[in-house]
């Protein structure tokens, strides 16, 4: 089957062309082309033809418009959009004619503004998704090369029964583990995303985290505070008096919530933007600070500086909740430990310097301690240097942690922070004093600020310039990274096989040991832990134990063929090669990778050959590894383009579900079938029941034994189905069900019933719910009423933070980090990702579409140049000699690509800036700019050991970093671009060899 040409201008001509190639498809494949329908169809659930009334004139076409069937409650569930809305949306005759914004959401707080309106552009237009050009409704079969975009159409029966083969058969050979689902970053919290995960665990196959991949996992944080995102509801922002937006960009990446920034305005808040590029949010702002890309951390810490010296921190809490007081060894630079003083101590016990008694004190809160309360009986030491009298009888010399912050405060003066970010001394003391004046401020900081290399640092610096103003866990103030409410359910669904008590011992006893079990009795005894920290620790030990897990970047490394490269970027780094600190990171545990490279991929509702860095040798090394690929998903991709299945899933409103529940607005939101699945289209649920089904029977059929999943777990696959069904509790067309079980099983909103959600859309959490990963509330007091402060559990009930010293911490004294001169927070430069280039190329996420998800729908494209386009500032492509508008090369150590230029004094000089996730087919030859992006990885996030330093899913693991990546720019002969052949279905080409654009427009936009 080949795909139309999704070119973005388009005359008439061209156009009525493109809609006949569209229905002539449809009819070959059966594909239904729903939104051409007859008038004469069947009335929903009456057999009865309907028919409209004769139309006399346009004002009775209008009136036609607007008649419907019935209005469901929808959103968009799968989107990786954080800001989740509730939609109406209007069937008739079996079609979703539009969608509409709900008005339903009330304030938390009289005082407040409510969340009204909610929603944006491209959830009023995901109908044109739902029957777009690239949405495929049939299950199909590659019958040509990968990526030839070559299909025939299959049978379900077929598809699952020729998968279900193929899978057991390469089983056999490799084990399960070597089954890899790309597991995001587009999904819910409700049946279809359980019917994945569910299906990938208990097959025993590898959850491979993406999140730091992506680049979307905040790991200063979780280095910081001991997990990676936290954050209230959004309305909270009004209650600042100052707000710092840091390289984020609300305005286009969170419509629906940007107004309370605004609305705080009103209230009399100063709203400082902290961005290289003039963003929509900073066109709002009282003041826009724009340093030179991968300085911020400088900035940070000429402004803590700043705070410190003017005399407006908060040293009270600074010494009750940071890591100030401890005391480090200046001949080791590592803690002074319990073991350091006596035989037989406890190496996790850490000391303060006690001023009133001048002697060393055991500090309360420190990681295994009985003491989790972090309330002083003394007046702790911020600064200061002693000496100690170690076990041998050594004496050595300590000093406070706040010692060593401020003697690297020393070196960052507004002239040194100045020189560094290119900033005005002016602009960073202005910008200093409103931040060490302000009572509330608050720091927006989120996913898109970690795609720099050294992006930990930069958020390490954020917080402290916050903790020395006592600015976190308090009540309109604080930081907010992106949390979530917990969905209880949706992890006891995952694991549980059979419903109630026995189901839920059966869990627990899969999960935890004995050992688990005394620890859990002596903690609750002896009161070591908060109440709050139980679940969050037997769920990281739980994790630990049975799931087979990795991160992606792991097994690029491992299998992309791209060592070298890495191994040589790495070294602009650090002096140990990367290979090395993998090495280490394995014979320890700190890291874990699959037993071999990927056999069996699964992929849905994402697309990751599309933002997979150095791309070309993801085509060329990694992909060729897998034997099996196959894509479950709602339209056709890059990625599913080259799997040899593709499984047509149902579309957001074709199925139950629940919008993944991040924290900004305190509701959950439903997801309800407005109409059945198109065509063939079947909920993911149902998939991977029928699919499951067909692999027991083989199993079963072929007495396939007990297979080990990754050392830790055995699976048995003659009982996989009885697993993923719940011993037949739940059938193929269940999906509501299990999403009301998830309800059901989820404390926080239980008693929430999917009727009540179909008449409403939405409910209010009752609490946060537990703080496992990625929710990270801390706030045990919040009840569904008023706003929601996280971090309370610390700052105000003053229990331990989930950090080996106990504490907000700056100070690591991991021996990678140590050598690697990163055990505090600092500033280093941006390395030069992929040689020396005079352009650092950048990217943001986009106004118009959430991935590529929207990027071929023309209604958003007209909205826009229509095509990729790189911005550089306008003088610089002058210098260069290109027009705006044309072609250029674009060219590092790893290749070259084509894209147009856009002029625009919005970005910095030296700067090459664009808006992400076009698909690759809408570039000349096939080639993003992925192929230049080499995508760095940072060694210490394999570090390993105390506290917070142990990987994780959500939480700390090695990722790839795409900011960093430098670029040349020339002009090319604009003849050369457009003599490529321009064929949507052309494929990629072999290696070496040359390939025509997938899209060419001869005029601009």
């Amino acid at each position: 089957m080949t795909q139309p040409n999704n070119d973005q201008q388009m005359d008439r001509r061209r156009f009525i062309k493109l809609s006949g190639a569209s229905l002539a498809v449809a009819a070959g494949t059966g594909l239904p082309m729903l939104h051409l329908r007859s008038a004469h169809a069947s009335v929903p659930g009456t057999g009865q033809a309907k028919t409209s009334g004769k139309l006399n004139n346009w004002e009775d076409l209008y009136r036609d418009r607007w008649t419907w069937d019935k209005v469901a409650k929808g959103s968009h569930g799968w989107a990786n959009c954080r800001s989740h809305c509730e939609w109406d949306l209007f069937v008739k005759n079996g079609i979703v004619v539009r969608e509409e914004q709900t008005a339903t959401y009330e304030q938390s707080e009289s005082a407040v503004p409510d969340f009204n309106p909610r929603g944006c552009q491209k959830g009023a237009c995901y109908t044109e998704v739902m029957y777009g050009p690239s949405r495929v409704t049939v299950p199909m079969k590659r019958v040509g090369d990968r990526g030839s975009n070559k299909w025939e159409k299959i049978s379900w029966d077929d598809a699952i029964d020729e998968i279900a083969h193929k899978m057991i058969d390469i089983a056999k050979v490799h084990g399960p583990s070597t089954i890899m689902q790309d597991l995001g970053p587009n999904f819910d919290h409700g049946g279809s995303t359980l019917g994945r995960f569910k299906f990938l665990m208990k097959t025993g196959g590898t959850f491979s985290d993406m999140w730091a991949e992506i680049g979307d996992l905040c790991v200063g944080t979780a280095m910081t505070v001991g997990f990676a995102h936290t954050g209230g509801t959004a309305d909270e922002w009004f209650l600042s008096d100052y707000i710092i937006v840091w390289m984020m960009n609300p305005a286009v990446t969170q419509m629906s919530d940007a107004h309370f920034i605004n609305e705080a305005k009103y209230n009399g808040a100063e709203l400082v933007v902290i961005d290289p590029h003039y963003t929509a949010t900073a066109t709002h702002a009282d003041q826009w600070i724009p340093p030179e890309s991968g300085t911020d951390a400088a900035l940070g810490l000429g402004v803590a500086r700043y705070i410190w010296e003017s005399g407006h921190a908060d040293w009270d809490f600074v010494k009750e909740q940071t890591d100030f007081p401890m005391l480090v060894r200046t001949d080791t630079q590592q803690f002074l430990r319990g073991s350091d003083l006596e035989e037989g101590g406890d190496r996790l016990q850490l000391y303060m310097w006690d001023t009133g008694a001048q002697a060393l004190y055991a500090a309360t809160g420190c990681e295994g301690g009985d003491n989790p309360k972090l309330t002083l009986e003394i007046d702790p030491a911020i600064e200061g240097s002693f000496e100690v009298t170690l076990k041998d009888g050594q004496s050595v010399t300590v000093k406070t942690v706040g010692t060593l912050i401020k003697e690297q405060l020393d070196h960052f003066s507004l002239k040194e922070t100045s020189r560094i970010t290119k900033v005005s001394e002016e602009q960073i003391r202005v910008f200093a004093d409103g931040f060490a004046k302000a009572k509330r401020p608050f720091l927006l900081s989120s996913w898109g600020s970690n795609r720099f290399v050294h992006a930990d640092l930069m958020y390490r610096t954020r917080i402290l310039c916050l903790a020395l103003k006592g600015a976190i866990g308090k009540r309109g103030a604080g930081f907010s990274t992106g949390g979530f409410f917990d969905m209880g359910g949706f992890g006891s669904q995952l694991q549980q096989e059979h419903e109630g008590l026995y189901g839920r011992l059966a869990m627990m006893a899969g999960v935890l040991d004995g050992d688990d079990l005394f620890n859990l009795v002596v903690d609750i005894v002896k009161q070591r832990k908060a109440p709050e920290m139980y679940a969050h620790d037997m769920a990281s030990a739980g994790e630990k134990k049975v799931v087979c897990r990795s991160t992606m970047a792991n097994e690029y490394y491992n299998h992309q063929g791209i060592k070298e490269t890495l191994d040589k970027e790495s070294a602009k780094i650090y002096k140990r090669p990367l290979e090395d600190y993998h090495k280490e990171a394995g014979e320890k545990g700190w890291k874990e990778d699959m037993s071999g490279p990927p056999k069996i991929f699964f992929t849905g509702g994402s697309n990751l050959i599309r933002r997979t860095n150095q791309t070309g040798r993801m085509l060329d090394t990694f992909w060729p590894k897998i034997d099996l690929a196959v894509a479950i998903d709602k339209r056709m991709s890059f990625t599913a383009m080259h799997c040899d299945y593709y499984l047509p899933a149902a579309g957001w409103y074709e199925k139950s579900g629940i919008k993944y529940t991040m924290a900004y607005t305190p509701y959950l939101h439903y997801c309800d079938a407005a109409v059945p699945p198109l065509g063939e289209s079947k909920d993911e649920w149902e998939i991977h029941w029928m699919l499951s089904k067909r692999i027991q029977e083989l199993a079963k059929e072929q007495d396939l034994p007990v297979m080990d999943a990754c050392g830790k777990i055995e699976v048995d696959w003659k009982k996989l189905h009885d697993q993923y069904s719940s011993h037949g509790l739940f059938g193929a067309k269940d999906i509501e069900k299990v999403t009301q079980t998830i309800l059901d099983d989820s404390p926080n909103i239980a008693g929430v019933t999917i009727a009540e959600l179909k008449e409403k859309g939405i409910a209010k959490f009752r609490s946060t719910g537990e703080n496992i990963q990625p929710t990270n509330q801390y706030n045990p007091d919040w009840d569904g009423d008023g706003v929601l402060t996280s971090m309370t559990l610390f700052t105000k009930h003053k229990y331990r933070w989930p950090t080996y010293t106990g504490r907000v911490q700056f100070y690591i004294d991991h021996p990678w980090f140590i050598e690697a001169g990163e055990a505090l927070p600092v500033h280093k430069a941006s390395p030069k990702a992929g040689g020396d280039y005079p352009f650092q190329m950048v990217s943001c996420h986009c106004r118009w579409s959430v991935h590529t998800t929207w990027r071929d729908i023309p209604l958003l494209l007209r909205l826009q140049r229509g095509e990729p386009v790189m911005y550089v500032n306008v003088d610089e492509a002058k210098k260069l000699g290109i027009p705006d508008g044309d072609f250029a090369e674009l060219y590092n150590d790893l290749g070259t690509v084509y894209m147009r230029i856009k002029h625009t004094t919005m970005v910095r000089p030296g700067v090459a800036y664009y808006f992400h996730a076009w698909d690759p087919t809408q570039f000349p030859n096939h080639k993003n700019y992925k192929w230049l992006t080499p995508g760095i990885p940072k060694a210490l996030h394999m570090a390993g050991g105390d506290g917070q330093l142990h990987f994780g899913i959500n939480h700390f693991q090695l990722g790839s970093y795409v900011q960093d990546t430098r670029i040349g720019i020339r002009v090319v002969d604009q003849s050369v671009v457009a003599a490529t052949d321009a064929r949507p279905d052309a494929g990629r080409p072999a290696v070496g060899q040359s390939q025509k654009p997938f899209m060419l427009r001869e005029t601009r936009a």
